[in-house]
């Protein structure tokens, strides 16, 4: 059996708050499910929340990076989520659009900070290395690079990139800059959906 709840002993002014709230609640409802719509013709803007596939590579290399076969990225344009080049490349296109692009340095990731790189004593690396701890270490290959990047998060909870470089009997250059900084980058990028922000 439903319990019915009573109204009857409640004052005019709790009756009276109680249908504010209630209003209230039901504008704001109404606000939130018109503020998006799903639109499969008109063309993604800024504000949008845009559903993509895509692979990445450097110009005429091979495929380093692809989510075809996986989970669509979902993000709204113009929030500064993505790369500027990627989230540029994107604003215009249609649902079910592909396209090619190959974005530089400044549509990317920036160029490479040279202070960055540094040549330290061989032994140096292999402590620094040897203190990290196992379990937060993730090791990349990319296609292009001398040697696989370690990608290290320690206790602070930021992540730190090395990639060493011309090892010797005494000393290793290490480079701290972030993957692909420096480098064009070749997008294809497929749009599967759009979900237009409200006039």
């Amino acid at each position: 059996m439903k319990k019915r709840i009573r109204l009857s002993g409640l004052s005019s002014l709790s009756l009276a708050i109680i249908a504010v709230i209630l209003s209230i609640v039901i504008v704001a409802g109404l606000s939130l499910a018109g503020s998006y719509a799903m639109d499969k013709n008109a063309p993604a803007k800024s504000g949008d929340q845009v559903s993509v596939y895509y692979s990445l590579s450097f110009p005429g290399g091979p495929v380093f990076e692809s989510n075809i076969n996986g989970t669509p990225l979902n993000f709204t344009l113009g929030t500064k989520a993505m790369i500027s080049g990627f989230d540029r490349a994107i604003q215009g296109m249609v649902p079910g659009e592909t396209k090619t692009v190959i974005l530089t340095p400044d549509e990317a990731y920036g160029e490479k900070n040279e202070s960055l790189v540094k040549t330290i004593p061989l032994n140096e690396a292999i402590n620094l290395v040897s203190s990290m701890d196992k379990k937060n270490i993730t090791i990349s290959f990319i296609p292009g690079y001398p040697c696989p990047i370690i990608e290290y998060l320690p206790p602070e909870g930021k992540y730190v990139r090395y990639l060493f470089t011309n090892i010797t009997e005494d000393s290793v250059i290490v480079d701290m800059n972030k993957p692909l900084v420096g480098k064009d980058l070749q997008f294809t990028i497929t749009l599967d959906s759009v979900i237009k922000r409200a006039e």
